[in-house]
C-alpha cells in the first residue's frame, strides 16, 4: 500500500489534467506526442525518486510505523516500489492511445496484459508469495513493453526514445537509492537513520539534478514559480 499511495495520487493528478488536453488535440499527433513526452519525463522525474527513497528507507520506516513484527514485509515494499515505478510510462502511453480515439487498440492491449498476468499468477502461485511478488516485477517490464508498442506507429515515439527520455531521472534515482541504503550500515536507531536518510536522499537528487542539468528539474521549478505568481 505504501508505494501504491504515492503513485496513485500523482498519476491521478496528472491524468485529470493531461487527458482532456490530449483529447482536444487528437487530430494533431505531433501535439499529442509532445504532451506524452512531457508527461513521461515529469511523472518519472517525480515518482521514481519518491519510490526509490521509500525502498531505501523501508526497513526503519516499517519498524517505526508498524513495529518490528512487520519487518518481514520489507522485501515486498521494495519489490513493489520497483513495480510501481513503471507506471508513469504506462499511464502516459495509454492516455495517448485513448486520446487518439483508438479504443480498439486499448481493448486489445488489456486482453493481452490480462492473459499474461493470469498466466504468470498461476505459474508462480505454487512457489510462495515472494516468488509471486518477484514475478510481478517481471510482468511490470513486459506490461510496459506492451503499452508502449502501439505509439511507435501512432506517434512515431518508440520505446527506445522513451527510455532515453526517462534514463537521466531513473539513473539518478537508482544512485540515490544505493547511497541512502548505505546509511543503515552505520547501525543507528531507526529514528536517527530516517532523519539522515530522508534529507540525504533529497540533497542527492536535487544536487544531481542541478549538476547534470536535468531539463525536468528546471521545468518543474519554472512551473512552481509560475503558479506562485498567479496567486492573488
Amino acid at each position: 500500500m505504501f508505494p501504491n499511495v504515492i503513485v496513485t495520487n500523482i498519476n491521478s493528478a496528472i491524468d485529470s489534467v493531461l487527458f482532456p488536453v490530449m483529447s482536444s488535440a487528437q487530430d494533431d499527433p505531433e501535439s499529442v506526442k509532445a504532451m506524452t513526452r512531457r508527461s513521461i519525463r515529469m511523472s518519472t522525474y517525480i515518482i521514481w525518486p519518491m519510490l526509490m527513497g521509500l525502498a531505501a528507507c523501508s526497513a526503519p520506516l516499517v519498524s517505526v510505523l508498524l513495529t518490528d513484527k512487520w519487518l518481514p514485509s520489507v522485501p515486498y515494499v521494495i519489490i513493489f516500489c520497483f513495480c510501481y515505478a513503471f507506471m508513469p510510462v504506462d499511464t502516459a502511453n495509454l492516455n495517448a492511445i485513448k486520446a487518439l480515439g483508438r479504443s480498439d487498440i486499448f481493448l486489445k492491449l488489456n486482453i493481452q496484459k490480462k492473459t499474461i498476468g493470469f498466466t504468470v499468477l498461476f505459474a508462480t502461485m505454487w512457489f510462495g508469495p515472494l516468488v509471486m511478488a518477484l514475478s510481478n516485477l517481471l510482468f511490470a517490464v513486459v506490461n510496459q513493453m506492451i503499452n508502449v508498442r502501439p505509439n511507435k506507429k501512432l506517434l512515431n515515439y518508440s520505446y527506445g526514445q522513451q527510455l532515453r527520455d526517462i534514463l537521466p531521472s531513473v539513473l539518478l534515482s537508482v544512485a540515490m537509492f544505493g547511497i541512502v541504503c548505505c546509511v543503515r550500515l552505520l547501525g543507528l536507531s531507526n529514528w536517527l537513520t530516517l532523519l539522515i536518510q530522508v534529507p540525504l536522499g533529497v540533497l542527492i537528487y536535487v544536487g544531481g539534478s542541478v549538476l547534470f542539468k536535468l531539463e525536468s528539474f528546471y521545468y518543474l521549478i519554472n512551473l512552481i514559480k509560475g503558479l506562485r505568481k498567479k496567486k492573488p
